[in-house]
């Protein structure tokens, strides 16, 4: 893991805030999360695939207060705290939890 994302870890989780940190820094929160969940071994996506999708999705989302990209970013970091933190994946197959943290990362596209 690189240093920013070592130092910005433990800031992933309940009290994130997705209006604290510049694009490219929620894109590489993205990016970590989908590759500390194996979501990119079991898609056979490499990093910048990933990454692609999700400036694609990002770019899907429409400028309002509530139900942004912003918004879908909170969703997946929550979503990666009931994973790992909670330990919730032990009881999920690897494509449930893929599947989880798209949805959670598309939801609110094109509202």
């Amino acid at each position: 893991m690189n240093s920013f994302l070592e130092e910005k870890w433990s800031l992933v989780g309940l009290g994130f805030n997705p209006w604290e940190y510049s694009r490219a820094e929620k894109q590489g929160i993205l990016l970590a999360i989908f590759k500390a969940l194996n979501v990119l071994t079991v898609l056979e996506l490499s990093p910048s695939d990933m990454l692609e999708f999700c400036l694609d999705m990002e770019s899907l989302y429409e400028d309002v207060p509530y139900h942004s990209f912003n918004h879908a970013i909170d969703v997946v970091v929550k979503l990666y705290y009931v994973l790992h933190d909670l330990q919730a994946a032990s009881y999920l197959a690897s494509y449930d939890i893929a599947a989880l943290l798209i949805s959670g990362l598309c939801h609110d596209c094109g509202h």
